[in-house]
């Protein structure tokens, strides 16, 4: 029986052309923009403004549920819908479109948008973590160590194309303990994330609109690979 992935959170980073200089005014017509999903009240951060702290969050913007969340810094906003309950990807998805869409608009009438990207983070129950993880490892390797399994990593960033933009497909495996909605108990497992991002040395402001942002998202799906890397991995 294969086993199911749970989907921790979905996130898409807007990286801007041009630094925002005052994003604490930005988040109120944001949230207006987004149906007001942001409940809590806004936490600010007096963040200094100097490049070396352009991508630090100034604006934490959160939902009493703990679905959303987002993060919005001078030179970047970060958008997450976390998964509720045993959910995938597909669940999610619509709505995840959606509300990008609305999230792109806002800021693309702010600043010119030159990068992008895309993570998503599951988690797979696994009792053998490290175990688990380190058979993505050749054995000549394992060997050279001594004792016992304490952990396992595994990262890899390859690149390639999502239509006309040139991207970085990362993908990091790593033992993982979630607290599920609806669980009693924190589960012990293992983490894949997989984060397609368009390459820093490419500016993409003149290219990006709301339906190549669809398509981004529908086709960087389409490469999860989540039922390959689980047939590798168990």
């Amino acid at each position: 029986m294969e086993k199911e992935e749970i989907l921790i959170n979905s996130q898409f980073a807007l990286f801007f052309d041009q630094s925002v200089m005052k994003p604490e005014e930005l988040w109120q017509g944001l949230n207006n923009k987004m149906d007001n999903i942001f409940d809590k009240t806004p936490i600010i951060f007096p963040v200094p403004n100097d490049l070396k702290f352009n991508e630090i969050p100034i604006v934490q913007m959160l939902s009493a549920s703990g679905v959303y969340s987002c993060n919005i810094s001078r030179g970047r906003v970060d958008f997450f819908h976390a998964g509720a309950g045993k959910q995938k990807f597909m669940d999610i998805k619509k709505d995840f479109i959606d509300e990008i869409s609305k999230l792109f608009n806002f800021f693309n009438n702010k600043t010119k948008i030159a990068r992008i990207g895309f993570v998503n983070r599951f988690f797979i129950e696994d009792e053998n973590q490290d175990k688990t993880i380190s058979g993505l490892l050749k054995n000549a390797f394992i060997k050279l160590h001594t004792g016992d399994i304490h952990e396992s990593f595994v990262r890899y960033v390859s690149r390639g194309s999502i239509d006309e933009f040139k991207i970085n497909n990362f993908t990091a495996i790593e033992k993982f303990f979630a607290r599920i909605a609806g669980a009693t108990e924190t589960s012990k497992g293992i983490l894949i994330t997989r984060d397609f991002n368009t390459i820093p040395e490419e500016n993409y402001k003149e290219k990006f609109t709301a339906e190549k942002i669809k398509s981004f998202i529908e086709k960087s799906e389409e490469e999860f690979k989540l039922s390959d890397i689980k047939s590798i991995l168990w």
